[in-house]
Formats: structure tokens, C-alpha cells, sequence
């Protein structure tokens, strides 16, 4: 074989595969700041009422980290892109990577025991409420911490525990708590 029949097998085969992958991801040559420009707007879309859009918002969302820009805002509107498409399990797993790279972030630990919650993976979920209140105390969503790790210790049969929950989440805001019967039974 000569020497320029294999350069034009190895630049065939060079050309193959980079319309490979042009051609699976049609936004490889799209720009960080016009893929954020767009999955912003898909999720605004699904917000306002189009629930195909929250896909769209993610797959751009996960591009982003994936291609190195995966900011905490990314992490963050990614978790609610799958939240609001009630892709729960999506977003716990989402919620799971923005830990590796943001371990000490309360905010993703606390919708990560949301998450677990509405999964009913209530130990996990338990784990994740007592890791987030010593340190929320002066977050906006302490109380609402409260009252999710007395509805995780509900499930796990600690009614006792998820009353005092309940009582100390209730005296931290004007909004009426349900018992976790009537939460539960809804």
C-alpha cells in the first residue's frame, strides 16, 4: 500500500467522523452564550405553558456541563427543568452531580431530600433534611425543611418526631401546615 492511499483513508475516515458528530449534535458549533440563551428561553416556554419545552431546556442544560460550562445556575435551572416536567428521578440525579461539584451547597442538598421525598425514598430523604437544617436555620426554606423531614419521619412510622416537625415548621410562617395525614391522603 502506498503512503497516499493510507492519508486518504485516515482524512476519509477523519471526515466520517466529524460528520458523526456534527451531525448528532446539531449545536456542537453553537456558542456557550447562545446554548444559555436558549435553554433559558425553553424553560420560560415551559413555564408558560408549552410542558414539551422542559426538554428542550434540559438537553441544552446538560450540554453546557457536559461541554465545561456547567456554572451553578446551570446546575440549578437544570434541576428545575426536570422538576417542572415531574421528572423527579432526572432531577434528584441532576441534584446528585451539582453535589459533587457544590458539596456544600444547602440548596441542592435541600431539593435533593424534596426529590427523595416525592420518590418515597424517605431514609435518603431523612438523610438529607438533617444534613440541611442545623445549617439552614436563616434560609428562606428552613421551615419548609421542617415540615418535608417531619413528612419523610411520617413515612418511616416516627409520628411523634413528624409532629414536633410540623409544630416547629408551623411557627415559622403564617402558611397553614397540613397533618400528614391529610397531606399524605391527597
Amino acid at each position: 500500500m502506498n503512503v497516499s492511499r493510507i492519508i486518504t483513508i485516515v482524512l476519509t475516515i477523519g471526515a466520517i467522523v466529524f460528520l458523526v458528530l456534527m451531525l448528532s449534535d446539531p449545536y456542537f458549533f453553537a456558542s456557550t452564550k447562545k446554548m444559555r440563551k436558549n435553554a433559558e428561553s425553553k424553560l420560560e416556554e415551559g413555564i408558560m405553558g408549552n410542558p414539551n419545552a422542559f426538554k428542550e431546556a434540559s438537553y441544552f442544560f446538560n450540554a453546557l456541563i457536559e461541554q465545561g460550562h456547567g456554572d451553578r445556575q446551570t446546575h440549578d435551572l437544570l434541576y428545575w427543568s426536570y422538576r417542572y416536567d415531574k421528572n423527579f428521578a432526572q432531577a434528584e440525579e441532576a441534584l446528585n452531580d451539582a453535589l459533587d461539584v457544590y458539596p456544600n451547597d444547602l440548596g441542592f442538598l435541600y431539593h435533593r431530600a424534596e426529590m427523595r421525598l416525592e420518590l418515597g425514598k424517605y431514609e435518603a430523604a431523612l438523610e438529607d433534611y438533617n444534613a440541611v437544617i442545623p445549617a439552614a436555620s436563616g434560609e428562606s426554606y428552613f421551615y419548609d425543611a421542617l415540615y418535608g423531614r417531619g413528612a419523610a419521619r411520617y413515612k418511616l412510622g416516627q409520628e411523634q418526631e413528624a409532629e414536633a416537625d410540623r409544630v416547629k415548621a408551623q411557627a415559622l410562617t403564617q402558611d397553614t401546615l397540613q397533618a400528614y395525614t391529610v397531606y399524605f391522603n391527597q
